[in-house]
């Protein structure tokens, strides 16, 4: 049975994802923001994975040293079943060393970042991720846009440079709309998804702070959002 959340995010600010460069035009728009198959801005589902598990990374809750301690007995115990197995299998002394201190270099470092998944190891409970997309009553491409100008100083001349460029953005007040599904974590026992699900939105509402930002140019003010909605569902 699948289990996930469906999450909507508000932009607070303007929103810029680096998409590709827009054709050479004189005059033109040089950046776009990230957009979906039908050109409405969106919100990559790389760009949400990477700023939460930034935030997972710099958090030091309980709920974070429990999560951890799941995946370390998780690992514990698929080292205890796959093994001998694996031993039995492969011969070359070297080889059977290598698998060996994988499994000890996870077990060590697992920590609540493992549920994006473990490296080295395939297969495992984790996060799968969803691109957000543009809720219905926002799409309309003459109004979600914005013309932003920018200007950088290169000063790798003799004297100073001035060279602007022009971006387009996603407004603020739009809202996106996708969903994070908790791949196997019923694998980590009976109650890690409800525990998992918890913790992922106790991370998604830091966006409220305003600490946390999505996509680029976020020193200049863009990427400010904050969680509306977080709807579990099975």
């Amino acid at each position: 049975m699948r289990n996930f959340i469906t999450i909507k995010i508000q932009t607070m600010s303007n929103l810029y994802i680096g998409g590709m460069p827009a054709p050479f035009e004189i005059g033109g728009i040089d950046q776009r923001t990230a957009i979906d198959q039908e050109g409405f801005p969106c919100i990559p589902a790389s760009s949400l994975k990477g700023t939460l598990r930034t935030m997972v990374r710099e958090d030091e809750s309980p709920m974070a040293e429990k999560i951890g301690a799941l995946f370390k007995a998780y690992l514990e115990k698929e080292r205890e079943k796959n093994l001998p197995q694996v031993m039995a299998l492969v011969k070359e002394e070297e080889a059977r060393k290598r698998i060996n201190e994988r499994y000890e270099e996870a077990i060590e470092e697992a920590s609540a970042e493992c549920i994006f998944g473990i490296k080295g190891f395939n297969n495992t409970p984790k996060l799968l991720f969803s691109d957000l997309l543009l809720c219905e009553k926002f799409r309309n491409k003459k109004t979600c846009f914005s013309i932003d100008m920018k200007n950088t100083i290169d000063t790798k001349g003799e004297t100073p440079e001035s060279k602007p460029r022009t971006y387009q953005t996603a407004k603020s007040n739009l809202e996106f709309e996708g969903e994070i599904d908790f791949y196997k974590m019923n694998l980590l026992g009976e109650e890690a998804a409800a525990l998992c699900r918890e913790y992922v939105l106790y991370n998604l509402k830091k966006f409220d702070e305003g600490f946390y930002r999505l996509g680029n140019s976020k020193s200049r003010g863009y990427g400010k959002v904050q969680l509306l909605t977080g709807q579990e569902g099975e």
